[in-house]
């Protein structure tokens, strides 16, 4: 009687089965559309939210660099003072080139 119930229980998911592959094809078909369009969904979505990650990321790092490059501007500015210069070419003994010291050297090519 249990092999019976069994068998009749497989040939019924058979029955269902080959009912659906027979008289169903359209509404199978549209299920399958729409669970391809689902996860298609949900993949664009995730790599959207991805892409939307890394740009944020690389806005916070060019704001980053931008910062820095600002204070490196401010720091040239401030090294490449005239007074500041000339201030530490007094410093290490250096004086201004008069035309009777300067000697001129022309190297020709061959």
């Amino acid at each position: 009687m249990i092999n019976t119930t069994v068998k009749n229980r497989f040939s019924l998911v058979k029955l269902i089965i080959d009912d659906i592959a027979e008289y169903q094809k359209i509404p199978l078909l549209l299920l399958v559309l729409v669970v391809v369009s689902a996860f298609t969904v949900l993949l664009t979505t995730q790599q959207n939210r991805k892409q939307l990650f890394q740009q944020e990321q690389l806005m916070l790092e060019r704001d980053v660099l931008e910062s820095e490059w600002r204070n490196l501007i401010i720091e040239e500015n401030v090294l490449a003072d005239p007074k500041r210069i000339e201030s530490k070419a007094y410093q290490l003994g250096m004086q201004y080139v008069v035309p009777r010291n300067e000697t001129v050297i022309v190297i020709k090519k061959e």
